[in-house]
């Protein structure tokens, strides 16, 4: 028997190269926020796995300012252990803590507390929210073992998860489209390759697409496609550890059209692919991290591009849907401050600013 020993990287420290950027001089540590959060958006500082100093930072589009520790300031105590990712819908901020098993909702405009979903309500190790309405949403969750995946229904009036569906192996970032909601399966400490389909009218999977091993990030174009990324896998021999090519997988990018997929291009090298796939204000240039990259692809590419946009490797990746800036996150190391920088969506640098510890993503 074989084993896909890859995932267990999810919960080592990395180590990132980091460049010499331009820093702007404003950064605030004040306790409330100086405009409406309408007119900017949210850094997330992962921090440290097990240091519990995951922080939450502000960007100001109004003044070109960073507000950070946004979240301690606002509610007198620290976020917690490594945050995953953080959603704003109906006026909340869902801020998915993995490590401390929970979800946090603030208000979008006072960044103050509104509600703690942990692990009595039956929350074990999310991932990524997605709101269905107002009174509803769905919280992926790998489980204590990183593999029994599910998804945590919420109600958004109590607060409490009203059920559990199972999802598959590592369920990580999902996306609702059309009333349906799309779960990427990515693999946790194991492997899977399906994205699934679920009816959040009935809490049941109505589809399973087989994508690529390990999928893990997704986006929509402006013609109402799903395009997923995934990094592939690696398969070891039991006995000596050798790595055993011929079953280990190349990353890739796919499109879905109608739960098919349409469109499928592989990396070129085993256990290499795109990662925190995320597309422009217009639906037609996919931004995704590559090869120590940020690389940059029209929706109607049939091959991987070969030169990055920005030549350097980040930890985060997202694109701003007023501006169309790229905004990247550097990590240095998982103990020092990271940065934040903003690039035009021809990748030249715009500004950089210093933030949390291992900024991973962005939230509008």
């Amino acid at each position: 028997m074989q084993y896909n020993l890859q995932r267990l990287a999810t919960f080592i420290v990395l180590t990132l190269f980091s460049g010499l950027i331009f820093f702007s001089c404003k950064v605030d540590d004040s306790p409330a926020p100086s405009v409406s959060a309408q007119d900017g958006y949210f850094i997330i500082n992962e921090g440290g796995f097990g240091n519990a100093n995951t922080t939450l930072s502000f960007y100001n589009r109004q003044d070109n300012s960073v507000l950070n520790n946004v979240f301690r300031n606002a509610n007198n105590r620290p976020l917690g252990d490594q945050t995953q990712s953080m959603t704003i819908f109906d006026g909340r901020g869902f801020i998915v803590v993995q490590n401390s098993s929970k979800v946090e909702v603030i208000d979008r405009e006072t960044f103050e507390s509104l509600a703690t979903i942990g692990p009595d309500e039956g929350i074990i190790s999310p991932r990524h929210f997605v709101g269905i309405n107002p009174t509803k949403g769905y919280v992926t969750d790998w489980g204590a073992d990183g593999l029994s995946g599910t998804l945590k229904v919420l109600d958004l009036d109590s607060y409490q998860v009203t059920s559990t569906i199972p999802i598959g192996a590592g369920p990580n970032e999902l996306i609702l489209i059309d009333n349906r909601v799309y779960v990427t399966n990515s693999g946790g400490l194991g492997s899977d390759n399906t994205v699934v389909e679920v009816d959040p009218q009935t809490d049941t999977i109505v589809n399973t697409i087989v994508v690529g091993d390990n999928p893990s990030s997704l986006t929509t174009d402006a013609e109402g496609s799903i395009w997923v990324v995934g990094g592939g896998k690696l398969v070891y021999d039991p006995v000596d550890f050798s790595l055993v090519e011929e079953e280990s997988t190349a990353g890739f990018i796919a499109r879905i059209v109608n739960n098919k997929v349409t469109v499928k291009i592989s990396s070129d090298e085993i256990n290499v692919g795109p990662s925190s796939v995320t597309i422009d204000p217009g639906g037609q240039i996919l931004y995704f991290r590559y090869k120590g990259g940020v690389y940059a692809m029209s929706t109607t590419n049939t091959t991987l591009p070969t030169t990055p946009l920005i030549d350097q490797r980040f930890y985060g990746l997202g694109i701003d849907p007023v501006s169309g800036d790229i905004l990247a996150g550097e990590a240095p190391n998982f103990s020092s401050n990271g940065s934040f920088l903003r690039y035009s969506s021809t990748g030249n640098l715009i500004q950089g600013y210093s933030v949390g510890i291992a900024p991973n993503s962005f939230a509008f």
